[in-house]
């Protein structure tokens, strides 16, 4: 069972507006319930508390997802997407997908241990 939202640090190459996307849309309530999101500046200035905070760092490609840090604390880990480039208009719908699938995940997850209880 979760005792807290996930904590997703977000983060692209440069910061070229995607994170800030991923936060804003992650402030829904259904998502809000599940996720606690932050946007990274860029890969390149990423700090060790948002890295020691964070249980997942969301790479929003696989450029961004190539300069994932390799000294970063043992429990942040490394989620790749593939959103399309800032700008977009596919953007959106993109990452709330993303966002929606992470959650759909976690609450099977939940209700599997609600069963084992």
């Amino acid at each position: 069972m979760y005792k807290r939202p996930a904590r997703l640090l977000v983060a692209a190459v440069i910061d070229d507006g995607r994170a800030q996307v991923v936060k804003d849309l992650a402030a829904e309530p259904a998502l809000a319930e599940w996720l606690e999101v932050r946007p990274a500046r860029s890969m390149h200035d990423l700090r060790r508390k948002d890295l020691e905070w964070a249980d997942l760092l969301v790479a929003v490609d696989s450029e961004a997802a190539r300069r994932f840090p390799a000294e970063r604390p043992v429990s942040c880990r490394l989620k790749r997407w593939e959103l399309p480039q800032a700008g977009s208009p596919d953007v959106e719908a993109a990452a709330l997908q993303a966002l929606q699938c992470m959650v759909g995940g976690m609450r099977m997850l939940s209700r599997m241990d609600a069963e084992d209880v």
